[in-house]
């Protein structure tokens, strides 16, 4: 009735089909047995924050932070500075010894230099603001 090749197509599919099972039952994971875990440890992450909250009412100094944000502002702002002064001195050497088509490269470079010289000292302006509301 059914030909020889069929008879051992069939044997092969459902030893493939077997193992395929075997296989996904072992790896099955049972998300019943993690939902005890994951509750504990979300209990304690509630816990965390509940503590910190409360420690935190009214002990938090707002000009002290203040005060360390803006000595950090001034440092990177110095650094900033520093680095713009390098880098425009640089393109400066490297645009005076360039032909036309690196000179046309160089002036499309030199708008993110200048880009990058606004934020840096414009961020320390608003840090200065915020600095003021502070107090």
């Amino acid at each position: 009735m059914f030909s020889r090749k069929f008879k051992i197509f069939t044997k092969i599919l459902f030893c493939i089909l077997l193992v395929y099972i075997v296989i996904a039952n072992i790896n099955v994971v049972k998300a019943t047995e993690g939902a005890g875990l994951l509750q504990k440890m979300e209990q304690q992450a509630n816990g965390f924050i509940q503590k910190g909250q409360q420690s935190a009412e009214g002990n938090i100094n707002y000009q002290n932070i203040a005060n360390e944000f803006k000595g950090l502002g001034q440092i990177l702002t110095m650094v900033g500075a520093g680095v713009m002064v390098a880098i425009t001195t640089y393109m400066g050497i490297k645009y005076l010894t360039a032909g036309p088509e690196a000179q046309a490269k160089l002036k499309v470079q030199l708008i993110g230099v200048v880009v990058s010289g606004m934020v840096i000292f414009r961020s320390i302006q608003h840090l200065d603001n915020s600095y003021k509301n502070c107090i």
